[in-house]
């Protein structure tokens, strides 16, 4: 969201008001180290006896209260697995060796090792000498070594020994042990100092007498140095590991000064010691001068840091160089960082001592500081005094002939040969405030005064701007000249001017710095600084550099421009570097974020950008150096020796919360279903800055890009889906220098029953059968309606059929009867016996005829009817030349049938109703099929005088082959043929054919239906 120009003024103005708060602020002195401090109010263990530091960043501290870490931020304590544990929580020694192997040593004696989060213990004994472990040292061939009070020991990677003559080491105790650079052992006994060359088998005693808890460190060029209660601390030049020292090492004087707990030479060359006898901290800068063998004096040291001087507490035993390169410092208390800084303050100067600074840049290129009334010349960092006594000095410039013009309070002042010579403001009787001052090209100095505009300073008379020079009314907040000796003027309001002689000229379209607070007129451009940004002039067209919401362009009151293009700006958050790339890219396309570089309290600068000073508040001198005014005290660095972090910060994911429960990462973590609350924490072990240290992570699936997390190390998600997850993260130091591979943690969520894809499986399967039960139910609802409409058509079809059937064709059929009995009555020679003959025949087609159609109206398939019709029209031939009447009926749903098997019931039935017609002598013939699953059956039925049993079983030798031939149609097909009398009177016939003899084989084998064929039908009376 675009911030308003008036909510960044306000913003600008809030961050102005920090110039106040530092002036309440009392400073520390001067220093090359900044100092940080963790106490136990800031969750910092006590009593931190020992420090080691491993590949993977983390700073380890060996306490009286057991083992933590820390990663800049938090402490965390190291707690072993369930069934492990330490010696004891007491804990004097720590070495962190290449592989990441810990060990760990106690007070009360033994050891412990750490590997791959595992312990394991080593109790004093026959093995592990007792006493309180001191300290730690793995030499070339890989095997650890362990200085305790109750004397030497060796871990050769499987078993821990003790050394004695076997090793010529005689000696009870073992109070320090180093390893230098050369792979040679060297060991201070309480006694004496011991060497073991790198592939010895025995130590070598070098004769140099030690006390107790001597310790020891190595210089960068290789010397060793040696502390200890009688002699102090000192060098011990040219010493061999035989013992012999170089020919002109001096003697060391009996001196407990700087005797030391601890020594430690950082990558710079100083000398680094843990006071045993005043407490605190010292630092020799330049411990190489000193390395003459003699002791230690106060002369020698550079720096004392104790309580009084800052550190939490006098009582300071381990030290350590990180892999940054800053020193740490253990106390009982807590723990103390110094980070080197980049920007130094003079010597000379207190920071915060005086109410107003000035500086100047003289025509030698050396920079002149006014301070606490005094004014310095800088030769080099040292600084010499060149005037005392001055009131306060707000502003300094020099002229073109090397004069040192300096403003005060209602004040202006020559320096000539380190005494002031006053000189007469343009208006002495009225309080004049001096916003800028400078000199033009023809060395006039102007003077703009608050609300009093522009005066001129020309053969020592004061006058104010001409009034016929078109320039603003206002009274200019900024002024400068460039090498054409024109001078260029600033204005609130955005609005800058520039005078050339009596012509001026006013830029105002494009400038968007609100009020001018400095101009930079030395080069190819003009820059000019404001309270909101930055802009250039660039042949004619200004060019505005505001970086958005960031306010690191705030407040700006001094800028220089390198000979390669980088801009440098004393601002209100502190110094900004721009390259020169980002510069143009700014500059040249809008909207563009730069990126830069700020060095602020952290890097050594004190206090903030001056503001509202009447002359630039950053200059160069000629050695390239760059000074800055603050409102606490001047400053400079080097751009040229500045020395980047360019170590990728080591990344790690140190945990994972879902729902108030914490997750172990160290294998892939199964969430539980319902998780919507996720919180992340990772770290990046940067030790130098640790709050300059950047992030950026993302989660796949969910974040589509990056997303800049800044400093905040925990990242939150809610909502998340079920699934697998997996969490990356990025960091950058305090330079900006990125570890992109960075650090990843993958995790699932559970998904609960109706989020799993056998749940999605089964709704979308339900969803399809209900649409299908509904596409089913519709198309049977329309089956269902063309059905009624189809019965409803075939019924009135059927009674069509039945009122022809039992009217037309009957009649017809009487008719034929009628005609029959006349033909029989007629003569045989009769002609009109042949006509009536043939017309009875005409109609008997007649009749044919009509079934068919009879049989087409109903809408019978013929060869579901064809068993059927065939038997009616069987029963009706027969009826219409015999006095019975015949009736047809079916049961079930008519099925297609065998042609053979149609053949041979028609046979079979067609000779049982002849014979009910010709020989029953009754009144009627009724026949019923029964279309059944497993067979078909045909009962005939007849009302006459029956046939005897007798005569049935003799049909044979009665030569009735009528019945013999049913009886062997019957056995051709498989099926049951029955012949019995029927109570009271009449004859029925049954034929039972099974359903496999009768219809067509459908494909499917039912061994149920193969039952039921196999069982007999019952009687059907």
């Amino acid at each position: 969201m675009r911030t308003s120009r008036s909510g960044f003024r306000r913003r600008c103005a809030f961050a102005l008001l920090a110039v106040l708060v530092w002036l309440a602020v009392p400073a520390a002195s001067a220093s090359e180290f900044r100092r940080k401090s963790w106490t136990t109010e800031q969750g910092a263990p006590a009593d931190i006896w020992a420090l080691a530091q491993g590949r993977d960043g983390w700073l380890w501290l060996g306490t009286g209260n057991g083992l933590y870490r820390f990663d800049g931020v938090r402490f965390e304590r190291f707690e072993p697995p369930a069934d492990e544990s330490f010696r004891s929580n007491n804990i004097t020694a720590l070495n962190l060796l290449p592989d990441g192997t810990l060990w760990v040593g106690f007070y009360y004696g033994g050891a412990s090792v750490i590997r791959d989060g595992h312990v394991r213990s080593f109790p004093p004994g026959t093995a592990f000498p007792g006493g309180m472990v001191l300290t730690f040292a793995q030499t070339p061939d890989g095997a650890t070594w362990a200085a305790t009070e109750g004397g030497l020991a060796r871990f050769d990677g499987r078993e821990w020994k003790i050394a004695g003559s076997d090793w010529g080491y005689p000696a009870p105790r073992a109070d320090w042990a180093i390893v230098a650079r050369d792979g040679t052992l060297w060991v201070t006994t309480g006694q004496t100092l011991m060497s073991l060359r790198s592939g010895a088998n025995r130590f070598e005693d070098t004769g140099l007498t030690v006390t107790t808890y001597a310790v020891a460190a190595e210089a960068p060029d290789g010397t060793l140095w040696l502390s200890d209660r009688a002699r102090g601390t000192r060098a011990l030049p040219g010493l061999d590991a035989g013992g012999r020292l170089s020919s002109v090492a001096a003697a060391p004087q009996e001196t407990r000064y700087a005797e030391s707990y601890r020594l430690l030479f950082d990558r710079y060359g100083n000398l680094w010691g843990s006071d045993a006898g005043k407490g605190g901290v010292y630092r020799v800068a330049d411990a190489a001068r000193a390395a003459s063998g003699r002791s230690l004096t106060p002369q020698d040291v550079a720096e004392v840091v104790d309580r009084n001087g800052g550190l939490v507490s006098d009582r300071a035993v381990p030290l350590l160089e990180d892999a940054e390169g800053t020193i740490w410092v253990g106390t009982n208390i807590g723990l103390v960082s110094f980070h080197r800084n980049r920007l130094l303050v003079p010597g000379n100067i207190v920071p915060g001592t005086a109410s107003t600074y000035a500086m100047a840049v003289d025509r030698e290129g050396a920079a002149w500081l006014v301070n606490g009334g005094a004014v310095w010349r800088m030769n080099g960092v040292d600084g010499e005094a060149m005037a005392r006594g001055l009131p306060d000095i707000s502003g300094a410039l020099f002229d073109a002939t090397g004069t040192l013009w300096l403003i005060g309070r209602e004040s202006l002042f020559r320096l000539r040969g380190g005494v002031p010579d006053p000189v007469a403001l343009p208006l002495p009787s009225a309080p004049t405030k001096v916003n800028a001052m400078a000199f033009d090209g023809r060395g006039n100095l102007w003077l703009a005064l608050a609300e009093r505009g522009l005066y001129r300073l020309r053969d020592g008379n004061w006058s104010p701007l001409d009034a016929a020079i078109a320039l603003p009314a206002v009274a200019p907040t900024a002024l400068a000249s460039d090498a054409a000796g024109r001078l260029w003027i600033g204005y609130p309001d955005d609005r800058i001017a520039v005078l050339d002689g009596d012509a001026a000229h006013v830029h105002a379209g494009g400038l968007r710095v609100g009020n001018v607070t400095t101009i930079n007129a030395a080069g190819r451009d003009v820059l000019i600084g404001g309270e909101l940004g930055l802009a250039r002039l660039r042949e004619g067209r200004i060019q505005s550099l505001v970086a958005g919401d960031d306010e690191a362009l705030c407040g700006i009151s001094g800028i220089v421009e390198t000979a390669a293009g980088d801009l440098w700006l004393n601002a209100i958050k502190g110094v900004v570097r721009l390259d020169a790339g980002e510069v143009a890219a700014a500059f040249e396309r809008p909207g563009y974020r730069p990126a830069y570089r700020l060095f602020d309290y952290r890097d050594g600068l004190p206090g903030v950008a001056v503001q509202a000073a009447p002359v630039a508040s950053a200059a160069v001198d000629a050695a390239h150096r760059i000074w800055f005014l603050t409102n606490q005290a001047p400053a400079w660095l080097d751009p040229a020796r500045l020395s980047g972090n360019l170590l990728p910060p080591p990344v790690e994911v140190l945990s994972l919360s879902a729902n108030g429960a914490r997750y172990p990462l160290t294998a892939t973590p199964r969430l539980p279903q319902g998780t919507n609350n996720l919180q992340i924490e990772y770290t990046a072990t940067s030790l130098a800055i640790p709050d300059r240290v950047r992030f950026r992570y993302k989660l796949d699936g969910v974040d589509a890009d990056w997303r800049d997390a800044g400093n905040r190390r925990e990242a939150s998600y809610s909502n998340l889906r079920p699934g697998s997850y997996r969490f990356q993260v990025a960091a950058a130091n305090d330079d900006g220098v990125w570890n992109a591979q960075g650090a990843s943690a993958q995790f699932v969520i559970e998904p609960s029953f109706f989020e799993t894809k056998w749940f999605y499986a089964i709704w979308v399967l339900a969803v399809l059968g209900l649409a299908a039960i509904l596409y089913f139910w519709r198309v049977r609802l329309a089956i269902e309606r063309a059905r009624l409409q189809l019965t409803e058509r075939m019924r009135e079809r059927e009674r069509i059929a039945r009122d022809i059937h039992d009217t037309l064709l009957q009649g017809v059929q009487g008719l034929l009867l009628r005609l029959q009995a006349v033909v029989v009555g007629l003569p045989a020679d009769d002609s009109r016996g042949k006509v009536l003959q043939a017309a009875i025949e005409q109609a008997r087609q007649m009749v044919i005829e009509g079934r068919d159609k009879i049989i087409a109206l109903r809408g019978e398939d013929p060869r579901h009817t064809e068993l059927a019709q065939s038997i009616l029209a069987i029963g009706e031939n027969l009826a219409s030349t015999h006095p019975l009447a015949f009736h047809l009926t079916t049961e079930g749903q008519p099925r297609v049938m065998l042609p053979s098997a149609v053949d041979e019931i028609i046979d079979i039935v067609g000779e049982a109703v002849r014979n009910a017609f010709v020989h029953s002598q009754g009144t009627r013939v009724d026949v019923h099929v029964a279309y059944r699953r497993n067979a078909l059956n045909v009962h005939i039925l007849d009302d006459g005088r029956g046939i005897d049993a007798a005569a049935m079983q003799s049909a044979t030798r009665l030569k009735r082959w009528g019945i013999v031939g049913m009886r062997e149609r019957a056995e051709k097909l498989g099926s049951r043929l029955v012949l019995r009398p029927r109570a009271p009177a009449g004859t029925e016939v049954v034929l039972s054919v099974p359903c496999r003899a009768a219809y067509p084989e459908t494909g499917r084998f039912s061994w149920r239906r193969h039952v039921r064929e196999q069982r007999p039908d019952s009687d059907p009376h």
